[in-house]
């Protein structure tokens, strides 16, 4: 099984009692003292209106996720089975990726009418909540904030998250397990007051903090996006799978880690050549629009006449960019031009060709192949060298 102890699921427990009045004199105290309310925590006058609320907010949870769970509709189901066929990773559990989904599509897609599901609950549940101080933090789940960022525990009900690109904290609250450092986190926020709470599914990945930030980050610039919301509400489950597939990476180099300090023999190189195997069969990362990119590359080398093995390694470049990376694309033939210009910073490659030609035949602007090659270069030149290194070899 792909999840193990080391990896954090948020699977909420969504069983919970559905009473939601306000407690009755003769009924039941809500401290779980077995006396009736009027002789326990009304005599007192120590009733809790925070557990209470809690207590509220719970069923309400619960309720949200049910409500969208059996909304039925042909785009939510088209969706459904679109995103699946790329999950390869998160096709592991079923029951995970299905959480991640509902949670996801009812808090962020919009129907034909501009309305999301959540929306459309807390509009339906407002006239059925009693307690103002539910009813006001009700309100405030449409403001559902969609997250990521770097994690700490701060005590067993604590999480404190530094939020990627804009640099917030915030405070979430739930009942954690442990958490390793260098964790990443990954959710949709469900406003409380001064606090958050985590609704239905969310991720906390061990070991890929540094990794997993400069991916959010770049993909954030990439697609120009407004807002870490804009761009979390259309890529959250692709960086739910990515987490997965840097999670594997992590764990692998781990292990061979592990193995060249014990064994220097011929037998782990073996091994780390399986390890390195295994999450490169992983072909997650093709995308119809990637595959356009390495298409359209590979169709302009063959039509210019270019050398077979500079050609071969400039798509072995692009392939392991997008492998990597997993940028959103909105053009995929600005990446096919721009690695056709980065050519030019490599001596050992002799293909060349002026910005102008390639923005009339990939019909893009030369100021969109400029600026992208030297986003690709300035990352990934390290990882030219090492593909030169080897086709050599």
């Amino acid at each position: 099984m792909l999840y193990n102890e080391h990896l954090c699921t948020g699977l909420k427990k969504l069983e919970v009692n559905t009473n939601m009045s306000t407690v009755g004199r003769n009924e039941p105290c809500p401290c779980g003292s077995g006396k009736k309310y009027k002789k326990c925590c009304e005599k007192e006058n120590v009733v809790n209106i925070d557990t209470l609320v809690s207590q509220e907010l719970d069923v309400l949870q619960a309720q949200l996720y049910d409500y969208i769970a059996t909304a039925q509709s042909t785009e939510m189901e088209e969706s459904y089975h679109h995103y699946l066929a790329k999950m390869d990773l998160m096709q592991a559990d079923p029951d995970i990726y299905e959480m991640a989904f509902v949670s996801w599509y009812g808090a962020t897609q919009k129907d034909a009418d501009g309305v999301r599901l959540i929306e459309r609950f807390v509009n339906k549940q407002l006239s059925t909540v009693t307690r103002p101080q539910t009813a006001e933090v009700l309100e405030s789940w449409k403001n559902v904030r969609v997250t990521a960022g770097t994690v700490e525990k701060l005590d067993d009900h604590t999480l404190r998250v530094e939020e990627a690109i804009t640099g917030d904290v915030l405070m979430v609250t739930e009942k954690f397990g442990t958490l390793e450092e260098n964790s990443f986190f990954l959710g949709l926020l469900l406003p409380n007051g001064e606090t958050y709470l985590p609704f239905a599914q969310y991720f906390i990945y061990p070991a890929i903090e540094k990794a997993a930030m400069e991916l959010v980050k770049i993909r954030f610039e990439q697609g120009e996006f407004k807002s870490l919301y804009d761009y979390l509400s259309g890529q959250y489950l692709e960086i739910a799978d990515v987490g997965f597939v840097l999670y594997s990476a992590e764990k692998k180099k781990a292990g061979k880690a592990a193995a060249s300090a014990t064994d220097e023999t011929d037998t782990s190189k073996d091994s780390d050549k399986q390890s390195e195997e295994a999450i490169e069969g992983v072909e997650i990362w093709k995308t119809p629009e990637y595959v356009e990119a390495i298409t359209s590359l590979q169709k302009f080398l063959t039509e210019k006449g270019e050398d077979k093995k500079e050609s071969e390694m400039l798509v072995a470049v692009l392939e392991k960019y997008f492998y990597t990376e997993r940028p959103t694309i909105r053009n995929p033939k600005i990446y096919s031009g721009a690695l056709v210009d980065l050519a030019k910073n490599i001596d050992e490659i002799n293909i060349r060709h002026v910005q102008k030609e390639l923005a009339d035949y990939f019909d893009v602007s030369a100021n969109s192949i400029s600026r992208r090659s030297k986003q690709i270069w300035e990352s990934y030149q390290d990882t030219v060298y090492e593909l030169l290194k080897a086709t050599k070899a």
